[in-house]
């Protein structure tokens, strides 16, 4: 497995990869790509649409209205920013009418001529847990699912948990939503929790393993090829 300094580089190269995209007509109407922000080594990834207009005049997700709803979101089951890496699906803000113009949903074109970059994401932070925000980022995983019907539920994907979550912004559409939005955010609180106690177990378990015993794991590490 990587290290940790490994994967931050990995993840430093493949943000500035990104901020150079050209891979569709979105390039020509940016400010600058918006790649992601968090630990390379994160455990939860929380995965967006695409970029607004302050996303793209900053050049981070999540940081308009919709970014401090979700950073409130994020501390009611105690968690913050600095813990979780996020990002979008489409890395460059999509949008109509003249400049600054209106955010809109990015077309199947774009999100398909930014897969890649997400897929690359995955690689290289390999998250224990998927929040995904909306259609767009739940269908990336669940094409034939609807956000709607699984929102709230923890779903199994390629040994990974993915949560979908309506978007921070449909609450400032639908009021009602939000109340949602809290409940479901609780239960990435539970799974993150689930998680931390396992791994602690595990470790304890290792701890408590007899010296002769641990001696041995070592030296057949030492000696298992590759």
């Amino acid at each position: 497995m990587p290290s940790p300094s490994q994967k931050a580089r990995a993840l430093e190269a493949l943000h500035k990869e990104i901020r150079k995209c050209r891979r569709c007509p979105l390039w020509t109407t940016r400010t600058q790509a918006v790649p992601g922000v968090g630990p390379p080594d994160a455990r939860v990834m929380l995965v967006g649409e695409a970029p607004g207009r302050q996303e793209d005049v900053q050049g981070q997700p999540f940081v308009g209205t919709a970014g401090r709803l979700l950073d409130t979101l994020l501390s009611s089951v105690g968690l913050s920013r600095g813990e979780v890496y996020i990002t979008n699906v489409v890395k460059s803000r999509p949008f109509i009418g003249p400049p600054p113009g209106h955010n809109r949903a990015p077309t199947a074109g774009e999100i398909v001529a930014c897969r890649a970059w997400l897929d690359d994401q995955l690689r290289i932070i390999q998250p224990e847990i998927v929040a995904v925000m909306g259609r767009v980022a739940l269908e990336y995983f669940f094409p034939n699912r609807k956000i709607s019907e699984v929102h709230g539920r923890a779903l199994a994907h390629d040994g990974r948990i993915i949560l979908p979550l309506f978007h921070p912004a449909a609450a400032f559409h639908r009021r009602e939503l939000r109340e949602t939005l809290k409940q479901d955010f609780l239960k990435l609180g539970q799974l993150v929790r689930a998680r931390s106690s396992r791994r602690s177990s595990r470790a304890r378990l290792a701890q408590a393993a007899p010296p002769m015993k641990r001696k041995e794991r070592s030296r057949r590490a030492q000696n298992t090829p590759g």
